[in-house]
């Protein structure tokens, strides 16, 4: 997804632990996006994905080097153990492991122990690879903790460390047998806020149910603080792309909680606005969506909850977080 700017808001609300304000003429109330983990955790992957591009120029994704790093340290394992180090789930697991096996990268064996149990490991070829890609990864690595001030790097990887494991200990860095150069996942940002975001979905499926998604929600809060916005603005306020904004979009207006018109001076762009229907979802969701976020930030004690979103929104927002009452 593209980096969106950031967006300018008035904060009127109350709840201010949860980042909840007021809008609509006093009528709504809707999370404040730049202030929200879960958002700050959506455009720091999107951030991250775009400096992944810049820098590595491959078609090597950050999850399949992640395969790939997990397999350098701990060779001839099952797919169930190297989904559990890459942080992936089954379906996208064995997506990556299938790309690589084509590339030629990944080779499938008999386990010596047990026959009926199929093992991984990384063939020459991505040995070879690891070498020339590794230190481009920790120049993305390395980028992303530019984004944050000095004294605030360590304090963000130590809170999305403990955001993202917080159903279980990180594993202790291994080194690869060979020694190939490999980055350390469990102490890389960009790896970090994969799984502290996937920590966030889960929790959001549990605490919201499949009634609304995050980047559904955040539209509706977009056209809550700017009602009569074009599919352009909007995307922009909910920091979505074109044709997630557009897919979003389009949902919304079959379930009625969004209408679309035509207005003079437009042109051909339309405006979009809440229907009745949404207002009330937006007033059901989000205790809940306010909800999620606290349950997020459990793990960390007061003052780092307070904290974490702050020094988030540096990477969020490219190194320039807007300034929030």
């Amino acid at each position: 997804m593209a980096v969106a700017s950031a967006a300018s808001m008035e904060s009127t609300g109350t709840d201010s632990d949860a980042g909840v304000r007021v809008v609509g003429g006093g009528r709504l109330p809707v999370l404040s996006l730049p202030k929200t983990p879960g958002h700050l955790l959506r455009r720091a992957q999107q951030v991250h994905t775009a400096m992944w591009a810049e820098y590595t120029r491959t078609e090597l994704t950050g999850p399949q080097y992640g395969v790939l790093a997990s397999l350098a340290s701990e060779p001839l394992i099952d797919q169930t153990r190297l989904g559990e180090l890459a942080s992936l789930d089954k379906n996208n697991t064995a997506d990556v492991v299938a790309r690589l096996t084509r590339r030629g990268w990944i080779r499938r064996s008999v386990d010596p122990a047990d026959q009926r149990r199929r093992v991984l490991e990384l063939t020459p070829p991505a040995k070879v690879a690891m070498r020339e890609i590794t230190p481009v990864v920790q120049r993305v690595q390395d980028g992303l903790l530019e984004l944050v001030p000095p004294e605030g790097r360590e304090e963000l990887l130590r809170m999305l460390a403990a955001i993202a494991y917080q159903q279980g200990e990180p594993p202790s860095p291994a080194s690869p047998p060979d020694g190939l150069p490999v980055l350390s996942l469990p102490l890389s940002p960009g790896y970090l806020i994969r799984r502290a975001q996937r920590v966030h979905g889960a929790i959001w499926a549990r605490d919201v149910g499949t009634g609304i998604t995050g980047p559904q929600y955040a539209v509706l809060v977009a056209l809550a603080g700017e009602p009569g916005a074009d599919q352009v603005t909007v995307g922009r306020l909910a920091s979505l792309d074109r044709s997630s904004t557009a897919d979003i979009v389009a949902r919304l207006l079959r379930a009625g909680w969004v209408r679309q018109e035509r207005r003079p001076g437009y042109g051909r762009r339309s405006i979009l606005s809440l229907t009745p229907g949404a207002e009330a979802a937006l007033r059901r969701f989000t205790p809940k969506a306010a909800a999620v976020q606290r349950d997020l930030l459990s793990p960390l004690n007061p003052a780092d909850a307070a904290a974490f979103p702050g020094w988030l929104a540096y990477v969020a927002f490219l190194g320039y977080p807007p300034a929030l009452a």
